[in-house]
C-alpha cells in the first residue's frame, strides 16, 4: 500500500520536492511500519492453550502404582505445576477463532485520517479511510510425554487459515503555477488466505517442589519461527520463554466444590532484540462439580517492554477542512495528527479467560471449551475467542 501512497504523492507533486519527498518518506516508514507492528503484535497476543493435560498421575506407595490424581485440571491457557506422570502420553486437537477488532481503541475496519498538507506547496494527500481485516483460525495439535513423576516434554504445531484484507482510497490534490486544479485519486485494495504452519513449540517442564500447601514447578518454552509473519502465522523471531509454576494444594469445602487455584508467571525473550521482549503472567481458579468436571475463570496479563513505534512515527501535519481547500487554503493547516489516531505507545494487554474440561469417556478423553476475552484495547486487539478442542491421555 505505501508504494501506491509515494506514487500519488510523485505525481500530483512537483518532482524534486523536498516537501513531498519529506510527507512521501514519513508515510511510507508509518505504513511499513504500521504493517508490521500488527502482524508482530497479532501473532505475539494470540494465546496459545497451555500443554498441561486435565489429568495428572501420581506415585500410590500403597499400590505400587501411578495413580490418576483425583482433579480434573480446567484452565485452557494457564499450566499447572503437577506434570503428567511417569510414562504417560497425553495428545490434543484443538481449534480457536481469531480475528482483530481495533488498533489502539479505533476500530480496525474503519480508522480515519484527516488531509495532510505539504509543507511549502498548495497541494494535499489523504488516506480518508483505512479498512484492514485479520480473521484467523487456528488448529493446533500438541502431545506431552511424562518422561519421569517430575519432568515432562510438550511439542505443539499449529496449523493456520488466514483470511487477510485492506482496503484504502488514495487522494491527491494540488495547485499548479497557472491555477489549475489536480486531483488524483487511486484505491488499493488486496486480500489473501494463505495456509500454512505457525510458529513450531517446544517445553519442558520440571516440578522442583511439593510442599503440604503449594506445587511449584519451572517451564522452558522454545517457540521456532516456522510461520509467515507476513500472513499473522507467526512472530518472526526465535523466542525462549523461562516460566514458574505455582498451583495450590485442592481445598473442597463442599462435595461440590473442589477448588484449587494457579499462577504462571514469565518472559518472553527476544532473541533478535532483547527490548523488544515482554512479560506475561496470569492467575486463575479451578472449580471442580465433580471428579471429571472443573469449571475455570482465569486473569492473563501480557506487558510489552518497548513501544510499538518511536515516538513521532505517525505524526503528521494536518489540515482540518476537505482535501482542495487543505490545498489551497493555507489558514486551514493548523496543528498535528496521529494518523488513524495511532501513537505507537508501549501496549499492555488484559484478558479474563472463561471455560473448563470435562470427562466424555472414562479418564481418558476429555473435551475443552473456553472463550478468552479482551478487558482492553492494547495496540492490536481482537474480538473474543471462542476455543473448542479434545485431548486424551494414555
Amino acid at each position: 500500500m505505501h508504494r501506491a501512497v509515494v506514487l500519488s504523492i510523485l505525481v500530483v507533486l512537483a518532482p524534486g520536492s523536498g516537501g513531498a519527498q519529506d510527507i512521501a518518506d514519513q508515510l511510507t516508514g508509518a505504513l511499513d511500519l504500521t504493517a508490521a507492528a500488527v502482524a508482530r503484535s497479532f501473532a505475539r497476543a494470540l494465546p496459545l492453550p497451555a500443554p498441561s493435560s486435565g489429568v495428572s498421575n501420581s506415585f500410590d506407595p500403597a499400590t505400587g502404582n501411578f495413580e490418576r490424581d483425583p482433579v480434573t485440571f480446567g484452565q485452557i491457557y494457564l499450566e499447572r505445576a503437577d506434570p503428567l506422570g511417569a510414562r504417560r502420553l497425553n495428545v490434543s486437537f484443538s481449534y480457536q477463532y481469531v480475528s482483530l477488532d481495533s488498533l489502539e481503541g479505533h476500530d480496525a475496519s474503519a480508522l480515519h485520517s484527516d488531509p495532510i498538507p505539504i509543507a511549502g506547496l498548495a497541494a494535499a494527500v489523504a488516506i480518508p479511510t483505512l479498512s484492514i481485516g485479520a480473521d484467523v483460525h487456528e488448529f493446533l495439535f500438541a502431545a506431552t510425554y511424562g518422561i519421569t513423576e517430575a519432568l515432562e516434554a510438550s511439542l505443539a504445531v499449529p496449523v493456520l487459515y488466514s483470511d487477510l484484507s485492506v482496503d484504502a482510497p488514495i487522494q491527491g490534490a494540488a495547485i499548479t503555477t497557472t491555477g489549475q486544479l489536480v486531483i488524483i485519486e487511486d484505491r488499493v485494495t488486496d486480500s489473501m488466505r494463505p495456509v500454512g504452519v505457525g510458529d513450531v513449540l517446544l517445553r519442558g517442564k520440571y516440578r522442583f517442589a511439593e510442599l503440604p500447601y503449594l506445587h511449584a514447578a519451572g517451564s522452558l518454552l522454545l517457540r521456532f519461527p516456522s510461520g509467515k509473519e507476513q500472513d499473522l502465522q507467526g512472530i518472526g523471531f526465535f523466542e525462549v520463554t523461562p516460566a514458574l509454576i505455582a498451583s495450590t494444594s485442592v481445598y473442597q469445602p463442599a462435595p461440590w466444590a473442589r477448588l484449587q487455584g494457579h499462577f504462571n508467571g514469565g518472559i518472553d525473550f527476544d532473541t533478535d532484540d532483547v527490548n523488544n521482549s515482554d512479560a506475561r503472567w496470569g492467575f486463575g481458579l479451578d472449580w471442580g462439580f465433580t471428579d471429571d468436571v472443573t469449571a475455570a475463570i482465569a486473569f492473563l496479563a501480557q506487558n510489552q517492554f518497548a513501544r510499538v513505534a518511536p515516538p513521532g512515527t505517525f505524526t503528521f501535519p494536518v489540515c482540518r477542512s476537505d482535501l482542495v481547500t487543505c490545498a489551497a487554503d493555507p489558514a486551514v493547516r493548523v496543528g498535528t495528527q496521529q494518523l488513524f489516531g495511532l501513537n505507537g505507545d508501549r501496549p499492555d494487554y488484559y484478558t479474563l479467560s472463561l471455560g473448563g474440561r470435562g470427562a466424555i469417556w472414562r479418564d481418558t478423553l476429555f473435551l475443552l471449551v473456553n472463550v478468552a476475552i479482551p478487558l482492553n484495547d492494547g495496540f492490536v486487539r481482537t474480538a473474543p475467542i471462542p476455543l473448542i478442542g479434545i485431548e486424551g491421555t494414555f
